[in-house]
């Protein structure tokens, strides 16, 4: 998956980089991250590459506001994209990486501290999500199956972020029970 796929994605309506990043902050977040600094050079890529197209249009705050809008080789590529199969890519959580290595410290508070803070991390991810969901289920009776083409597509990606973030509280909980445990607690 690239970022270039991504942006073809979400600017099928004309929208501004601030508005670009806003949807990464809101939407996109639990399974995509991208900077200001990475999303400005990758849409103009999309332009020079006539995937997408740039209209400025005044602003009352300055200089004229770019709007990013896909062409129809930019759909064309999106949809390419979709057809090319699962975009998987090696994982790389740090925090596993600390795990890997944390029986060097030997000291189990420190451990207790650690999965602890990460559970709290993830019941914070897990209930941003859940306001999420209870967004759209006030707003479709029969959800999640009577939402539209797109939002039904993009509640599985919600549904997914909700399944991972339960899964790494229920192991960060089996990790604090595994640890007094051991220890004797």
């Amino acid at each position: 998956m690239s970022l270039q796929h991504i942006l073809l994605g979400i600017i099928a309506e004309p929208k501004s980089g601030y508005d670009i990043k806003q949807e990464f902050d809101s939407s996109l977040k639990h399974f995509w991250f991208a900077e200001l600094s990475q999303i400005y050079p990758a849409l103009k890529k999309l332009v020079a590459d006539d995937l997408a197209r740039v209209e400025g249009v005044p602003s009352d705050k300055g200089p004229d506001k770019k709007l990013y809008s896909r062409t129809d080789a930019g759909t064309q590529a999106l949809i390419d994209w979709l057809h090319t199969g699962p975009a998987t890519s090696p994982v790389r959580h740090g925090f596993l990486g600390q795990v890997f290595f944390m029986g060097t410290q030997k000291d189990r508070e420190a451990a207790l501290k650690f999965f602890k803070e990460l559970k709290a991390h993830y019941q914070a991810r897990y209930a941003a999500l859940q306001a999420v969901e209870a967004g759209w289920k006030a707003q479709c009776p029969t959800y999640p199956d009577g939402l539209g083409d797109d939002d039904f597509f993009m509640q599985m990606t919600l549904d997914a972020g909700l399944r991972f973030q339960r899964s790494y509280m229920d192991w960060c909980t089996n990790s604090i029970d595994r640890i007094k445990s051991r220890y004797h607690d």
